[in-house]
């Protein structure tokens, strides 16, 4: 109540405020204050504010300087907001202070208000998140395979420092990039439908696992990949990880494999009708040596083997030599 018993609607006005508020005069001295900064002030520092007190003895060591800085930025006119840690009796807590200006009805500066908002709560959920997303960002950048966010739209929102090594775009040029450019040109329209249908019902998948898929580098290569696909949501937003496996040189050694497989298959059908021929004079000429003749004749036929046996050596050198070289391509 005012002196002359009319209710101090000003007063009430700070009351129902849940911030802690107290105006303070050029001289520092306590103008007013609400109840919610009474009780703070008592549960913290088990002191009791008045009017007429120093404020300044109510700031903390390492808050004295801070807020000798506001109340000067508050005196020339300018109202700043900050936010605060601070410690009292152990306990760790963050406050949003604000100081601004504060005048008579006549426009002459009376003095600074000052406003306190807990926002212990909020800020370590701030924090806690900021630290979740960071380990999660250095989960990403430690991943030996490239790893992509991609967000409803298509776009690039995040890659790893991998992405730059196998595809070789900076991280810089992909962020809000379509994923169609790693993409060839020919399969793009194709896969911009396969994406829409993919974000609409995300789930597990692996684009690659039995089938070749291409990507294309900056230059313009072509690459091939096994893509990992697993949609997830973060408040209230869905993205969709894309591990990419570049299995270029896998691919090229199968492929290699295969065709050496193939050549040796050839050579050893080839060869095979090829040995057969001095094989066959071979035992021809042993069995009429088996069936009794002249030395004249024997002398003959020995000359025979010993040709056939020269031509079937060198069929089996030869075979040696392709298969040498069909395994070391």
């Amino acid at each position: 109540m005012n002196p002359n018993g009319s209710p101090d609607y000003a007063q009430m006005v700070l009351d129902n405020s849940t911030d802690a508020i107290v105006l303070i005069g050029l001289d520092y001295s306590v103008l007013a204050f609400n109840q919610s900064l009474l009780d703070t002030l008592k549960a913290y520092s088990g002191r009791i504010i008045t009017i007429g007190e120093d404020y300044r003895s109510f700031v903390t060591e390492q808050d004295k300087e801070v807020f000798h800085v506001l109340v000067q930025k508050a005196i020339l006119g300018e109202t700043t907001l900050i936010e605060r840690h601070s410690d009292y009796k152990d306990i760790s807590l963050w406050f949003e202070y604000r100081m601004s200006p504060t005048y008579d009805r006549e426009k002459n500066l009376l003095g600074v208000c000052l406003r306190a908002k807990n926002i212990d709560t909020r800020k370590k959920m701030e924090i806690a998140l900021s630290e979740s997303e960071q380990k999660f960002r250095n989960l990403i950048e430690s991943a030996p395979n490239s790893i992509l966010i991609v967000d409803t739209s298509g776009k690039i929102v995040h890659c790893n420092i991998e992405t730059e090594n196998t595809f070789g775009f900076k991280k810089e040029e992909l962020i809000d990039k379509s994923v169609e450019c790693l993409v060839p040109s020919r399969y793009r329209s194709g896969h911009d439908l396969s994406v829409g249908d993919y974000l609409k019902s995300p789930k597990p998948i692996r684009i690659g696992k039995n089938q070749v898929t291409t990507a294309m580098k900056k230059d313009g290569t072509e690459i091939f990949v096994e893509v990992s696909l697993n949609g997830f949501k973060v408040n209230q937003t869905n993205y969709v990880s894309a591990i990419i496996v570049d299995i270029t040189e896998k691919i090229q050694t199968e492929n290699k494999i295969k065709t050496q497989i193939q050549e040796l298959k050839e050579i050893a059908r080839i060869q095979s009708h090829e040995i057969r021929r001095p094989l066959a004079n071979i035992l021809g000429l042993l069995e009429l040596l088996e069936s009794g003749m002249t030395e004249e004749k024997t002398s003959e036929i020995h000359s025979y083997l010993r040709k056939s046996a020269n031509d079937l050596d060198v069929l089996v050198c030869e075979i040696v030599k392709r298969t040498s070289v069909s395994l070391s391509d």
